[in-house]
């Protein structure tokens, strides 16, 4: 399918609030459980075993336990129905003391979000919108922007990108809509986009990327893939050597170890790494500063700035992050 129209927000969140049914018990968690008096941080975790979503939460765990918090995971596999019964649960049956929501559209939780506020536990999202009821967020459209721009700046203003995208989840959705905004500006690109699904998603950038091939021979045109996370980009990446296509860039944001592994290969050309352990380290520092705070905290974002990692930069980047390869 081939587009160039932005995506109207409006119409993005709404079905962010809709689609997608997922696999995982909202009832059922990972992860330390409370003990008499001591305070627990409430998880609900988009998709618990992605890499960048896994940092978060391991910033954000190691935080609370040292500062003698407990910690319960909820993994939703994608299902906002399973974000807001998550939440639910956290604030009625559970009572946790405060709720980590990881990148979900803000107006996708919002009976989670009711039932917090009734029992006044604080929320900090990762990539939501501030709205009443949470206390932070991260920034989740800048690290998009970065990404599109340094594509541009290495692929050129030419040629056929296939851009594998995901609006469900918010750090994505608003990826896409910088991709969108960044190509409406570039006639001489031409953009086939598609839709992966959580669960699903590096199979969907496999079958994606081979369709999208069989219609872009090898002939000198310059192409490439833009993955909004890295999990479609892997499956892009599969998709090239099974068909045995060199010619192809492949562009992707997160930078989970299989695919900065890529990048030291030379099979995933730039990636835009998100440091998303700082990011859930901040984000339940938000919490403490908030509850410290009382009446007189004000909501922010926090801003926790991507890097750009390609073959030029990712041996210095290892020195940099020695465990980004585990």
């Amino acid at each position: 399918m081939t587009m160039k129209k932005r995506y109207a927000l409006t119409a993005l969140v709404a079905a962010a609030a809709l689609a997608l049914s997922g696999c995982s018990d909202p009832g059922t968690s990972a992860g330390s459980t409370s003990g008499s008096g001591q305070k627990t941080l409430g998880i609900v975790a988009l998709v618990a075993t992605d890499a960048l979503n896994a940092a978060v939460i391991n910033g954000a765990t190691e935080a609370a336990e040292a500062a003698g918090w407990a910690v319960t995971v909820t993994d939703t596999q994608g299902s906002p129905d399973k974000a807001n019964a998550a939440m639910t649960a956290f604030s009625t049956t559970q009572k946790v003391d405060a709720i980590l929501v990881s990148a979900f559209a803000s107006t996708a939780i919002g009976a989670g979000l009711q039932s917090a506020i009734a029992a006044n536990i604080p929320v900090v999202s990762w990539g939501g919108e501030l709205v009443d009821g949470i206390v932070a967020t991260t920034s989740a459209q800048k690290v998009g922007e970065d990404s599109v721009n340094a594509m541009l700046e290495d692929f050129g203003n030419k040629g056929d990108v296939l851009a594998l995208t995901y609006h469900t989840g918010v750090l994505c959705l608003y990826r896409g809509i910088a991709f969108d905004d960044a190509m409406k500006d570039e006639p001489d690109i031409s953009i086939t986009a598609n839709e992966v699904a959580i669960p699903g998603q590096v199979e969907d950038g496999t079958a994606f990327t081979s369709a999208w091939l069989a219609s872009h021979p090898k002939d000198g045109t310059p192409y490439a893939v833009w993955g909004a996370w890295d999990e479609p980009g892997m499956g892009a990446i599969a998709a090239l050597k099974q068909a045995g296509r060199d010619d192809v860039k492949v562009y992707s944001i997160n930078g989970a170890p299989n695919a900065l592994q890529a990048v030291k290969d030379g099979t995933m050309t730039q990636i835009i790494w998100q440091d998303g352990y700082t990011e859930g380290q901040e984000l339940f520092q938000a919490v403490l500063d908030s509850e410290a705070a009382g009446d007189s905290w004000e909501p922010k974002t926090i801003d926790v700035p991507g890097v750009l990692v390609d073959s030029s930069t990712i041996d210095q980047f290892l020195k940099d992050h020695p465990d980004a390869l585990t």
